[in-house]
């Protein structure tokens, strides 16, 4: 049943990104959080996230990039990558699990605001938005709408925004998954599953991109604005239930 579970969850998650660009990490962190421990999980969401973000940025025609922009928020990612990857080890199971579900809520609610205000596209707000995104990724696998947020305010454009998160999201993994290497917090079955749940991630990713070249710009907007509403609302449940429950 298990098995079953994280199959379903990896191909609807996978899906997702494919139909609008985002949100794979969100899908699996909450489809995968009452499975096993949230922070194990993270190299398996992180791997399938960069195997995805590589065929993002291949696809450079939809997927241009911000370079200014870009490199301000690798090198603050990445030192919130190094913290967040030094925070793991004393993140206790239901405490991760309650973050992790709660960090979900915060980013899909975030995804929603079609319009950020002004005021957020300030360079120092871009900064620690890079940072504690880095932080969040490296323990928890998500939190990239904070930085979609930004860049909207900023005025990126929104063609730019798919290319410009991907190359983010790819350094940051990397850094992410050679750091937990190094210190031995990599579950020695990663290489199984993978091996097992990849080619699924990439079969919703693939079904998910095609659908994305039929969908108009209304209809698109409207999927993906009702997948992170499901999103928000289950990560609160799961949220209030983890608290009961801890």
């Amino acid at each position: 049943m298990e098995a079953l579970i994280i199959g379903a969850v990896t191909v609807a998650a996978g899906a997702f990104r494919g139909v609008t660009g985002f949100g794979y990490a969100l899908v699996a962190a909450l489809g995968l959080a009452g499975i096993s421990s949230p922070t194990g999980m993270v190299p398996f969401i992180l791997i399938n996230d960069l195997m995805l973000t590589a065929f993002t940025v291949v696809d450079r025609g939809r997927s241009p990039i911000d370079w200014r922009v870009t490199r301000v928020l690798m090198v603050s990612g990445l030192i919130g990558a190094l913290c967040g990857t030094l925070l793991v080890p004393y993140l206790a199971g239901e405490v991760a699990r309650i973050l992790v579900s709660a960090t979900i809520v915060v980013a899909a609610c975030v995804a929603l605001i079609a319009n950020p205000p002004a005021w957020l596209a300030h360079k120092a707000l871009g900064i620690g938005i890079g940072f504690i995104t880095g932080v969040l990724l490296s323990a928890f696998a998500v939190g990239g709408p904070l930085i979609a947020a930004w860049l909207l305010a900023g005025g990126v454009r929104r063609d730019c925004i798919r290319g410009t998160l991907a190359v983010f999201f790819g350094v940051v993994d990397i850094f992410t998954l050679a750091a937990r290497a190094s210190m031995g917090e990599i579950d020695a079955n990663l290489l199984h599953m993978l091996a097992i749940y990849a080619p699924l991630t990439l079969a919703g990713f693939a079904a998910g991109y095609a659908l994305s070249h039929r969908l108009q710009q209304h209809v698109w907007d409207r999927v993906a604005g009702i997948g992170l509403v499901f999103i928000a609302i289950a990560g609160l449940l799961q949220t209030i239930h983890a608290i009961v429950t801890a």
